[in-house]
Formats: structure tokens, C-alpha cells, sequence
């Protein structure tokens, strides 16, 4: 007989559960003392490390922003916000800012200021203004950011500088993604027209997921090779069909070749005939295969190779 299955009956029988836990004994006061002063002492630790920890940042970008003469908060955003600035861009124009753009341009002859001692130095002037002032303000900024806007010049070195441009902000995109939310990925950027030239960008988040696409693809894995063949494929236009070896795709591709020759190609053969003589010809001397009429046949047969023209000598 066949094994009997008791998976309904087993089903049906009640669940085993734990038994209940027993009730941990109440603390002491002296314990609960001892608990928030072990807490505090703890929290004091982290807060001092983290404090040195932020001194420490606040040094670095002071001395990059000396070493490359750029801000230090350019350097503290991309640490901090690893990107997200991008994401969430400011359309909307702070009366503030443009404070500080007219105070800037104000002293520029002299000794220019950050935007730190900006705010310390002017900061009490602007709190004095009324909200009329203000929307002037903004007004003014969007007028001079109108008159000096600049359009970009369509040239292939615009180009490759504005492709650098997007492919450095994509990465810190996703760098600071990675960081936030963990993720990892790759893209890749190639040109499709040939007015210019630019290597195909390749980027990963990290090099051992480049290192697992032979594994996914099941095939050799070249990401060089991999990026040409895509800058190429996109440069002729993104046809698919071009790509296929159907017979009627090499068909319509064989046509224009058969109706427009450009070239032929002899090559030798060992039937070529390289001589001929004549048979049986009373005529002794042809000058022209023309001269050959029906009324040389009556006086002999003549061969096929009398019509090439040779003479008999």
C-alpha cells in the first residue's frame, strides 16, 4: 500500500507555543542611578568623539579649499549631502541671496569677503528691510541674471565639456545614493554622431560588480570592447534590423551591390584559354570577324575560334 500522508491531521493539531516568561524583578533606585549615569557617561564619549570627528572635517575643507582656492563649504556639501543638492535644486530666488550678490558686487574693489563674513558683517542691515525692499531686491538679481545670461556655444569642445560635466554630477549621484539608501550600479555614455569625439564612459559603483558581469552575461566579458561596440552601433544610426542575418535582411543588402558593380576581380583559372588556332579555314587571312559570312561556310566548316579573329599565317 501506498504511504499514508497525515499532513491535514497534523495541521489540525494545536501549535506548541513557549511558555510564558517570567517578570524580571524591578530595579532599585541605586540601580536606576547607576543605568543613567553609565548612559550619560557613554553619551559624553560619543558626543566628545563625534565633536573631535567634526573639527577634524572642518579642517580638511578649510585646507582643501586653500589647496584647490575654492570654498570650504564645497567640499563640506559633498561630504555631507553627497549629491542631493542636485536633486533638490532651489528654482525660487532668497531674498537673501540676492542681499549678499549686491553687497559683493558692492565691495568688490576691495578686500572680497566670504559668504561668512558676509552674513556677519551685513546681516543686521538686511534684517532692517521691509518685504517691499526685498521683492525689489529679487527683482533687480533676476534682471542682471537675465541681462548677463550667456548661451553656450554649440562647438564639439562645448560638447565633451558638457558631457564631463553631467557624467561628474551622475557619479556623485550616485555615490551619495550609495551612501543614503545603498544601492550599487553602472552606466554607461557613448556618443551617437561622429562630429566629435569622446571615449565611451563607463562607471561602477564598485569594481566587483564589474568583475560579476562575465558571470551574469555567460559569455567573455571585455568592458572596453563592450563600450565600442555600443559607440559604434550608436553612431550607425541605432538600426537593429542592420544587425540581424536574416536571409532577407542579406538579400536587400546584396541588391545594391548586384545593380551598381563598382569593381570585377579576375582571377586565374586553369581553363582560361591563353591560345587558339584554326581548323579546316580556306580563307588565309581574316582581317576582321565581320569578313566571316555564310558564304565561308560553303567552301569549309569553320571552328568557333574563327571568330575570334585570328589570322592564319
Amino acid at each position: 500500500m501506498p504511504p499514508a500522508y497525515t499532513t491535514i491531521a497534523t495541521a489540525s493539531q494545536p501549535r506548541i507555543r513557549n511558555g510564558p516568561h517570567p517578570k524580571t524583578a524591578p530595579r532599585t533606585a541605586e540601580q536606576l542611578k547607576a543605568k543613567r549615569e553609565a548612559h550619560a557617561e557613554k553619551q559624553a564619549q560619543i558626543d566628545a568623539e563625534v565633536g573631535d570627528w567634526f573639527s577634524a572635517t572642518l579642517k580638511k575643507a578649510e585646507e582643501l579649499g586653500e589647496r584647490f582656492d575654492m570654498k570650504p563649504r564645497y567640499f563640506l556639501d559633498m561630504f555631507f549631502q553627497g549629491g542631493a543638492r542636485m536633486v533638490h535644486h532651489q528654482e525660487k530666488v532668497n531674498a537673501y541671496n540676492a542681499f549678499k550678490h549686491e553687497k559683493a558686487v558692492e565691495i568688490h574693489g576691495d578686500k572680497p569677503k566670504t559668504g561668512a563674513q558676509l552674513h556677519e558683517d551685513h546681516y543686521s542691515e538686511y534684517q532692517q528691510l521691509t518685504e517691499a525692499e526685498k521683492a525689489e531686491l529679487i527683482e533687480r538679481f533676476l534682471g542682471e541674471k537675465a541681462r548677463n545670461y550667456t548661451l553656450r556655444r554649440d562647438t564639439p569642445r562645448a560638447k565633451i565639456q558638457d558631457i564631463a560635466n553631467i557624467v561628474r554630477n551622475i557619479k556623485m549621484l550616485l555615490t551619495g545614493l550609495k551612501q543614503r539608501a545603498g544601492i550599487e550600479g553602472f552606466f554607461l555614455i557613448v556618443r551617437n554622431t561622429a562630429e566629435f569625439h569622446m571615449p565611451p564612459e563607463w562607471y561602477f559603483t564598485c569594481r566587483e560588480l564589474e568583475e560579476y558581469m562575465p558571470i551574469a552575461t555567460r559569455k567573455k566579458w571585455d568592458t572596453g570592447e563592450v563600450g565600442a561596440k555600443v559607440e559604434a552601433f550608436a553612431v550607425a544610426g541605432m538600426d537593429t534590423a542592420g544587425t540581424k542575418k536574416t536571409s532577407s535582411n542579406l538579400k536587400a543588402r546584396k541588391n545594391p551591390i548586384r545593380a551598381k558593380p563598382t569593381n570585377t576581380t579576375a582571377t586565374p583559372r586553369n581553363d582560361v584559354v591563353t591560345r587558339a588556332a584554326l581548323g579546316r579555314l580556306k580563307r588565309k587571312q581574316i582581317v576582321s570577324p565581320a569578313i566571316v559570312t555564310s558564304d565561308d561556310s560553303d567552301e569549309g566548316d569553320a571552328t568557333p575560334a574563327a571568330v575570334a579573329g585570328v589570322a592564319d599565317t
